[in-house]
């Protein structure tokens, strides 16, 4: 038996050039007419990731969704805006077939021991091991990737209430029990339905514009949270126009906030 990678190690990029990487998109996360923006900002973070000069761990990640991505081969082009003592900040953006699919900003920190607190209060949650938790993931080729434990009903489940707001509690992890990893955890913070689905029973599609993640969690606290799940919270802010944004947490099981994010989105009707 071949032993379990990481989702980071998943993400292979090879080197074909000063500030310039090679990888192979990876069926397993295809969406609907594209790859899973989850899957694809944690690529052009780990093409930041894996720079030489990098200095520091991720602190937050700005993803602009702009082309589709296909099957096949891809690159990702990286470039360092400005280094410090403390902080950098660097350019990530993927290419396929001559043409940008997606750009980002990734800053690096170096963290420090000083004041620490949390204002924000993790919601009262059943254990993800509850019997009974609705068990729902979208129906495309990246949904069956994780294993989702809805607290709160998923939209199109029966005698679902449209007239609720359209917030969310869910259980999330990786389905095949790779530990936690801030890859792993950019990923997971593209893991919504549409917020839209909480007043329609249904759409013609939905895309990710734009997404940013800001990541709390030290590498001792997702050591600590290992292949468990960790509780997705999401609620939608408006929703208008053909666009909608939501604001996501990402809380441990022991209710550590580990990232936080916020996206906007298209759909239609």
């Amino acid at each position: 038996m071949r032993p379990m990678i990481s989702f980071a190690d998943s993400l292979h990029l090879e080197p074909i050039g000063e500030n310039l990487w090679r990888g192979e998109v990876d069926p397993a996360y295809r969406g609907f007419g594209s790859q899973f923006g989850g899957w694809t900002g944690a690529a052009l973070l780990k093409g930041a990731m894996v720079e030489p000069g990098v200095n520091g761990d991720p602190l937050s990640l700005s993803v602009l969704f702009i082309d589709a991505i296909g099957d096949g081969p891809y690159e990702i082009s990286t470039r360092l805006l400005r280094s410090g003592a403390r902080l950098q900040f660097w350019r990530s953006e993927l290419s396929q077939r001559g043409r940008i699919c997606a750009h980002a900003q990734a800053t690096f920190g170096v963290r420090r021991k000083t004041t620490s607190f949390t204002d924000a209060v993790m919601p009262d949650a059943p254990p993800a091991d509850t019997p009974g938790l609705f068990e729902w993931t979208p129906p495309s080729g990246f949904g069956a990737q994780f294993r989702s434990r809805w607290i709160t009903p998923p939209p199109r489940s029966p005698g679902f209430d449209y007239s609720k707001p359209a917030s969310s509690l869910v259980w999330q992890r990786d389905a095949a029990g790779r530990k936690m990893d801030t890859l792993l955890l950019a990923a997971i913070a593209d893991l919504a339905p549409p917020r839209v689905m909480w007043r329609r029973e249904s759409i013609s599609g939905s895309a990710t514009v734009s997404m940013t993640t800001h990541f709390h969690a030290t590498a001792e606290e997702m050591e600590a949270v290992g292949a468990r799940a960790i509780l997705s919270e999401v609620h939608c802010r408006r929703c208008e126009g053909g666009y909608f944004d939501h604001e996501l947490k990402l809380w441990s099981p022991e209710g550590v906030l580990l990232a936080t994010s916020e996206q906007v989105a298209a759909f239609r009707d």
